[in-house]
């Protein structure tokens, strides 16, 4: 018998990488994705539930989208427009069509409770942008982090930061939240900067990408300009830029491309220079004697070739469908 596909709700802020990881996880059988939820983070709530309706138009998604918190709990930041253009998802080339419809009128927190209620222990919940959202989860109803099945996330490192030398910008973007969520007793898997920087998205997988459908390519173009901004602030990489938040998906889908440790974790809230780190304790100890908790799942290292492989195949089938969608779009209004 067929094991039966990964329900998932993806929780995230889109974001180039966001959009790779929504099409990996709509392309792929091993997934069923029950709906997407957004946050302020990458771009405001607006412009991320917005992007997050584009994307599931342009590619026929058949996957509802709620919008979620307008705001961090108590920090306050500057959008990062340098790395995702002023929109959040800025193309090198074809941009996704503007969306037609709205975000479903239940708000993300309210959506993401009542389907693990009505699935307890089926719905893994992954959170690829900050984690206000889940917070307000698991502060709302304390007892669903015992029903969700797993929360697997991109955020943090258990080495050096992105945004600051010690954070990465999902977890410092909402440090409060990922503190509330670390303590919660969900079960955690964690894909930081320590990973998902051995993870790359070379200039020749664009290429396939682009080759396997002629004419307009926004799955080509949209991840052609997440490349070169990464390129301009960190220099040129012939192995590519990082493909942060699809490792996610990639777990779900081949679990054995990642090794992944017990570890304890915990996130700095501190006024100071460490706001945002996850401090994850590496030490090493006889697990016999160890009294630590090991809240968390960490992620340490990736088969980089099987990983790319997966990601380039989804973008590939994402730059045929939208071919295929945007024809019908095209009949449908003449």
């Amino acid at each position: 018998m067929a094991e039966a596909p990964e329900r998932v709700i993806i929780d995230c802020d889109p974001g180039h990488d966001d959009m790779a990881a929504i099409l990996l996880a709509a392309w792929h059988d091993r997934i069923r994705l029950e709906a997407i939820t957004t946050v302020c983070g990458n771009a405001s709530l607006a412009n991320t539930t917005n992007n997050a309706l584009r994307i599931v138009e342009a590619f026929g998604l058949d996957v509802p989208v709620h919008a979620g918190a307008v705001q961090p709990l108590l920090h306050r930041y500057d959008f990062p427009a340098a790395f995702h253009g002023p929109s959040g998802l800025d193309s090198a080339g074809a941009d996704l069509p503007p969306a037609t419809r709205a975000a479903q009128g239940q708000h993300a927190v309210d959506a993401i409770i009542e389907r693990v209620e009505a699935h307890p222990g089926e719905i893994t919940l992954v959170v690829i942008g900050p984690m206000t959202n889940a917070a307000l989860v698991l502060a709302k109803r304390p007892d669903l982090a015992g029903k969700i099945k797993r929360l697997v996330f991109m955020g943090g490192s258990s080495t050096e930061g992105n945004v600051t030398p010690a954070a990465e910008f999902n977890i410092w973007a909402d440090a409060e939240a990922a503190r509330i969520v670390f303590r919660s007793g969900v079960k955690l898997v964690m894909f930081g900067l320590n990973v998902t920087h051995q993870t790359r998205l070379a200039q020749a997988a664009i290429d396939a990408v682009r080759a396997a459908q002629p004419g307009p390519n926004p799955a080509a173009d949209i991840m052609q300009f997440y490349c070169g901004t990464y390129h301009a602030f960190a220099g040129a990489d012939p192995r590519g830029a990082p493909l942060h938040d699809p490792c996610t998906i990639a777990y779900l889908i081949e679990p054995d491309i990642f090794a992944v440790e017990p570890r304890p974790g915990e996130v700095i809230v501190a006024d100071c220079e460490s706001y945002g780190q996850t401090l994850i304790d590496l030490r090493p100890q006889d697990r016999k004697h160890d009294t630590r908790t090991m809240n968390v799942d960490v992620a340490m290292s990736a088969d980089t070739t099987r990983f790319t492989d997966l990601v380039t195949q989804a973008l590939i089938w994402a730059a045929k469908r939208y071919a295929t969608t945007s024809k019908t779009r095209t009949q449908g209004a003449a």
